[in-house]
C-alpha cells in the first residue's frame, strides 16, 4: 500500500513538473511573439568586436523601432554592413554623414559610418551564452534535434496519467 502512495505522489510530483515546463514554454513563445510584433528581435553574437561588454555567443536585443537619429555617442546599435552582415558595434561620432562606430575590442573605428539605410536599430540588452543554443537550433541537426525534443515533451505529457482528466471520466 505504501508504494502505491508513492508511486502515486511521484506521478504527481511528474505532472506537476510538467505543467511547470508547458506553461513556462508557452508564456516564452507568447512573450517572444509579443516582442517580434514590437520590432524587438535577437541576433546571435558570433565575433569578440564587443567584448567584453558583449561575448561571443550571447544574444544581443536590438529595437529596430528605434529612432536612427537619436542616436547618440555611447549606444550600441546594430547595422548592415558590407555583404549585408548584421554587426553590433558603438556609437563613438555622430555626424551629418553618419554615425561613426567601433567594436569595443577593435583598435580603430569601422570605414564606412552607419546611415539610415544600413541601420537596423539599438541594442536594449544582451544575455550571455544564449547565442550558442540560437545558433545551434539554426543549423539542420539543431532543428531535428529541437523538434525531437518537443515531440518527445509532448509524448510524455500524453502519457503521465492527470488525475483532473480521470475524474471527469
Amino acid at each position: 500500500m505504501e508504494e502505491k502512495k508513492q508511486q502515486k505522489l511521484a506521478v504527481r510530483i511528474l505532472r506537476s513538473v510538467y505543467n511547470l515546463i508547458a506553461t513556462a514554454l508557452i508564456a516564452l513563445g507568447a512573450v517572444t511573439a509579443v516582442l517580434w510584433v514590437a520590432g524587438i528581435r535577437p541576433y546571435a553574437v558570433v565575433s569578440g568586436s564587443m567584448e567584453p561588454a558583449i561575448k561571443v555567443g550571447s544574444i544581443c536585443v536590438v529595437n529596430h523601432h528605434a529612432s536612427f537619429s537619436k542616436v547618440k555617442k555611447g549606444d550600441i546599435i546594430a547595422f548592415k554592413a558590407g555583404d549585408n552582415t548584421l554587426v553590433t558595434h558603438r556609437a563613438v561620432r555622430v555626424t551629418d554623414e553618419g554615425i561613426s562606430t567601433k567594436g569595443d575590442a577593435n583598435n580603430t573605428e569601422d570605414t564606412d559610418p552607419v546611415t539610415s539605410r544600413n541601420f537596423i536599430g539599438r541594442t536594449i540588452f544582451s544575455i550571455p551564452a544564449v547565442g550558442y543554443f540560437i545558433g545551434f537550433v539554426h543549423t539542420t541537426h539543431g532543428l531535428i534535434a529541437a523538434a525531437a525534443s518537443l515531440a518527445a515533451f509532448i509524448l510524455i505529457g500524453m502519457v503521465i496519467p492527470d488525475k483532473k482528466k480521470e475524474k471527469k471520466k
